[in-house]
């Protein structure tokens, strides 16, 4: 399985998860849970409302790497 395919197929479980990188519950089709949304700069929240493969993947990212400061 090709590396891009890799990255794809991790971004659609995370979607289809009900657990967010925090470890609370989340909706599925979500990113993050409520409170980890919540206190992402509206910047970050916009990217993630991009399809995968134009720009979810690095908006998600980043949201991850901002949340774990």
């Amino acid at each position: 399985m090709s590396r891009e395919i890799k990255d794809r197929q991790f971004y659609l479980e995370e979607l289809g998860s009900e657990e967010c990188q925090c470890g609370r519950l989340k909706k599925r089709g979500r990113s993050f849970c409520y409170t980890c949304y919540s206190s992402l700069p509206q910047t970050l929240k916009d990217g993630l409302w991009l399809p995968i493969g134009r720009g979810y993947e690095a908006a998600y990212d980043a949201a991850v790497e901002w949340l774990d400061q």
